[in-house]
């Protein structure tokens, strides 16, 4: 849900808890003011109270103000079942913005660019000429469940074509290619730590969309980078975890603020989309265009 929605619906509900203070306020007016005696207090004579008895509603004969200070219950019961409703309206638009748009630190103009869902696939391909190829075959079969997760919370659709030779640009940190499967793409390439600035122990990996229209605010081609030193030590668990959240970046998605999302900032071996993740994945899918 996007963030318009959020502020659309807690305007409503603002508006809902003021209109129900209006509605109580007219149909249960506050007593009357000093002077205004009612029919009943017209007690004289043989209507005179006893000897002893106090006249409770004189004594409550205060002035406006005075009779202000104290609120009628109905009234802060609606101010707090307002506030109440108000709150959970904020805690579930808090839930569903759990991940926002890679571009919304970057390029505001890009803010909820993502993929569209065409009937064609989106292709990607891999560069395993670093790694041995036992790990390649690894590294495919893992890509191929991790693309998977994501096709099948947002729609997309995703196929491997195989061995694409990439050239690595450490000056923007994405990968490329002279080879261009279909105009939708995603390149994946296995560097050595020492290959680039941004890989270390503590960065072992990086990805994000490198074309995007922006009229239509379609991604059509992404890139990512992985260390090889953590690839080979990592477990299946950990592999996942960090493809899973690598490929969430090439779709368009920024770092989570909940630990149990996978686009989480620190990847451990959670490799199970969460409800921000998801909801996050499904703003950002565009109707299909297929010419600029």
């Amino acid at each position: 849900m996007s963030w318009y929605w959020w502020v659309l619906i807690t305007l409503v509900a603002f508006g809902l808890g003021m209109a129900s203070i209006r509605y109580f306020q007219r149909t249960h007016p506050p007593d009357r003011r000093v002077g205004e005696r009612r029919r009943s207090d017209r007690r004289g004579g043989a209507h005179a109270l006893p000897p002893g008895v106090v006249d409770r509603r004189r004594g409550d004969r205060r002035s406006g103000i005075e009779r202000r200070k104290g609120k009628p219950l109905w009234q802060l019961t609606t101010v707090v079942v307002s506030v109440a409703f108000l709150s959970i309206i904020g805690v579930v638009a808090y839930a569903e913005s759990q991940v926002a748009s890679i571009f919304a630190e970057s390029y505001p103009e890009l803010i909820n660019s993502g993929w569209a869902d065409c009937e064609t696939p989106i292709t990607w391909s891999m560069d395993t000429s670093r790694i041995s190829a036992a790990d390649a075959r690894i590294a495919q079969a893992q890509l191929t469940k991790d693309f998977a997760k994501w096709g099948s919370v947002s729609g997309l659709d995703f196929r491997n074509v195989g061995e694409v030779p990439v050239v690595y640009d450490d000056t923007n940190y994405v990968v490329t290619s002279n080879v261009h499967p279909s105009e939708r793409h995603v390149y994946i390439a296995f560097l050595r730590d020492a290959e680039s600035t941004l890989l270390d122990k503590r960065t072992v990996g990086f990805a994000s969309p490198t074309k995007v229209w922006k009229d239509s605010k379609q991604i059509t081609e992404g890139s990512i980078v992985m260390s090889i030193e953590y690839v080979k030590k990592a477990s299946a668990e950990e592999r996942s975890a960090v493809y899973l959240h690598e490929l969430g970046h090439v779709l368009g998605l920024g770092h989570g603020t909940s630990e149990e999302n996978v686009m989480y900032y620190l990847v451990d071996e959670n490799n199970t989309l969460s409800p921000g993740d998801i909801e996050g994945i499904r703003a950002l899918i565009k109707a299909c265009k297929t010419a600029q």
